[in-house]
């Protein structure tokens, strides 16, 4: 089965949706409203405009929670395209069938609802849906396609070097080799993690669909630590290590100097860590 692409899969992407969503909803109606003669959508009179409000209510409720069963229900199972195009009929059926049930109170006639509105309501819902879905899932897959690309470049010019990281994904197939001094750092969110690694002087990023836990595994004896429930860090590429009252940051030497916090929790393990592996970075350490 064709899997959807990684980003648009994501937290950010899936909230993103619903708000594209609901702007692109707007001048669109705007526009298509003069031209139809069945839609009540609009900002006047006061009995359209209430429940014109109404109707958006219901509708990004029902879009934002369909977005969090879906998140919740990727991270479990593959969501393939025919599961994805089939979770946004449902949608737009669901966002149909509410615009439908309120039209009898908005137009204030019982009988209002024919062949014809059901038609034409049915196509205006789906265009407000089909193409910002269809922008967003250009641009994830454009954004997938470019991150493979410089992955697939940043594995070709490690090849040959020795000790290179295998990363796999859920499911154990090979995505991306780096070598570990290549890599920055790590953030997991959720189960996915983005790897920050340096190819050709720039810092770039590969998304992996991978639990933490078993990424852990593929980076035993490397220099790459666990420092936080979200990040793992290259103490290769240590330039600082900011240790407060009750806090510690990690500074990496990268031109922007990424701070990265340091919990309670693996504070310890970090510091023996980085004693174990330069006993002389001891000297990097800065109090605050």
């Amino acid at each position: 089965m064709m899997e959807m692409p990684k980003y648009l899969l994501s937290k950010k992407f899936l909230t993103l949706s619903v708000v594209i969503i609901f702007l692109f909803s707007i001048p669109f109606l705007l526009i298509y409203k003069p031209f139809s003669a069945t839609i009540w959508l609009g900002f006047h009179p006061l009995r359209n405009f209430l429940f014109t409000c109404i109707f958006y209510a219901l509708a990004i409720f029902a879009m934002s929670l369909s977005k969090v069963v879906m998140y919740h229900y990727q991270m479990k199972r593959e969501l393939s395209a025919g599961r994805f195009i089939l979770w946004a009929l449902s949608e737009y059926l669901l966002i149909a069938l509410i615009y439908l049930s309120l039209t009898p109170s908005a137009t204030g006639d019982v009988l209002h609802i024919h062949p014809q509105l059901v038609l034409k309501s049915s196509l205006c819902v789906g265009l407000i849906l089909a193409i910002p879905y269809g922008y967003l899932c250009l641009v994830a897959a454009n954004r997938a396609l470019k991150e493979e690309y410089e992955a697939l470049k940043a594995s070709f010019n490690s090849n040959g070097k020795a000790g290179k990281i295998l990363f796999l994904d859920y499911k154990g197939d090979p995505s991306i080799a780096l070598d570990p001094t290549d890599i920055y750092y790590i953030e997991s969110q959720d189960n996915y993690v983005q790897i920050y690694y340096e190819s050709d002087g720039k810092l770039h990023k590969y998304m992996l669909r991978c639990p933490t836990q078993k990424l852990e595994g593929m980076l035993k004896g490397t220099q790459l630590v666990r420092c936080h429930r979200s990040y793992i860090v290259n103490l290769s590429h240590l330039w600082e290590f900011r240790r407060g009252h009750n806090c510690a940051t990690i500074v990496l030497d990268n031109a922007e100097k990424k701070e990265i916090s340091v919990s309670k929790s693996y504070y310890k393990q970090t510091r023996e860590r980085l004693l174990e592996l330069n006993p002389s970075q001891d000297k990097m350490v800065k109090h605050t």
